[in-house]
């Protein structure tokens, strides 16, 4: 599971992470590549299944969190100027440097500058360029004549603080270089996580080059498993629907419920709003809720591709995977889709298309599983509603 949040985590280096549909289509890609590879290694087993996606589903959680504190943050947080401070930084050294280094002059400066007294033998002049002998020596030998020049400060006179000028701009340049390899290091990185992961999980091959073992079927349609909402992104509860939204159902129809055998359904009004809690027991027929959806409703789907809405939330603290299937009279089914709930209410969206203009002959049914792996995990429902399609 270390691989999966690592690829995410670079995978929103490398995008819009501050776009919250660029996130949600990241974690279905993590969670796409996870049934992948379960499939891969062959493991049919519906308890380790739900533990790797639930751990997957954590992982997704606890990045979301942090980025959403991340994005307040940057909000938050007053624009700084990287010139600005790079211009006090460079004010303050400069400042510093010039209250703490000692004062030096130019040795040919200081021996024209210097008088030089005639009763001393030339020592004057010897000792008005007494700082030459401190500083750097040129490493080949002075060449004849030249020590006149050199005692009168005249042009041909070597500075040794010309020697230090001189490294600094190298000093400079090298500290440039490295910044630049560092750079380029963790950009090839980076890219070499992002490539390995999408070879481990075979995300630049068609369905047909991935499976090599047996045949693959041509492609249809069935009633099983889809992954959530089917790539459609979910919607904030707080940003509301358009009046095109069918309201089907409310915490008010709680009469519109049957839960089976293993299922409870109880009405709840608190602090977190009116609501109906869901609770299944088993994670076959028995353990699903069933709710009634009116023929009128079902007449606006047929013929038509539309989208249906569940507001859903988990308890405190919990996570569950739910599914939801349809069971629509003359219309017929929608397959079975699975999604999971955190403790925040969000809107879950997936298509439902029923071809043709079959007429319905009555009510139909939308049924829930609160838990599909069976634990007992309830599930918070608020309402459902439905778009139909032109």
């Amino acid at each position: 599971m270390s691989g999966l949040e690592t690829a995410i985590r670079n995978a929103l280096e490398r995008s819009e992470r501050s776009n919250a549909e660029v996130r949600a289509r990241i974690y279905q890609s993590a969670r796409q590549a996870l049934e992948n590879g379960l499939k891969k290694q062959e493991i049919e087993d519906p308890e380790i299944i739900a533990k790797q996606r639930h751990r997957l589903e954590a992982v997704i959680h606890a990045i979301e969190t942090e980025e959403r504190a991340a994005l307040k943050a940057r909000v938050a947080s007053p624009v700084v100027s990287l010139a600005d401070v790079k211009g006090k930084g460079d004010a303050a050294a400069r400042d510093s440097a010039a209250a703490t280094a000692p004062v030096q002059q130019e040795p040919g400066f200081r021996a024209e500058a210097r008088p030089v007294s005639t009763g001393d033998g030339g020592l004057g002049v010897l000792g008005a360029l007494r700082p030459e002998r401190d500083g750097p020596r040129l490493s080949s030998p002075p060449v004849a004549g030249d020590e006149k020049s050199t005692d009168a400060g005249t042009p041909g006179s070597s500075a040794p603080d010309l020697g230090v000028t001189e490294k600094r701009p190298r000093k400079r340049r090298r500290g440039r270089l490295l910044s630049l390899v560092m750079v380029v290091a963790t950009l090839a990185a980076a890219v070499g996580a992002g490539a390995w992961w999408v070879q481990t999980n075979d995300l630049l091959k068609s369905p047909a080059e991935r499976d090599t073992n047996i045949a693959n079927p041509p492609a249809v349609v069935e009633t099983e498993d889809f992954p959530a909402a089917a790539g459609l992104p979910t919607l904030g509860a707080q940003e509301g629907f358009s009046g095109d939204w069918i309201e089907v159902f409310t915490s008010a129809d709680a009469a519109a419920i049957k839960p089976g055998a293993r299922a409870s359904a109880e009405p709840f009004d608190d602090d977190g709003g009116e609501r109906i809690r869901l609770t299944s027991a088993a994670a076959a027929k028995e353990g699903e809720v069933a709710i009634d959806i009116p023929a009128d409703v079902l007449a606006e789907l047929s013929g038509k591709s539309s989208t249906l809405a569940l507001s859903v939330q988990a308890l405190p603290g919990k996570t569950t995977e739910f599914s939801v299937e349809c069971d629509f009279a003359a219309l017929g089914a929608c397959g079975r889709h699975r999604f999971t709930a955190h403790d925040e209410r969000v809107d879950m969206l997936f298509k439902i298309s029923f071809d043709g203009d079959v007429a319905p002959d009555g009510s139909g049914k939308l049924l829930i599983n609160s838990d599909v792996s069976g634990a007992g995990n309830s599930l918070d429902l608020f309402a459902i509603r439905v778009l139909p399609g032109q």
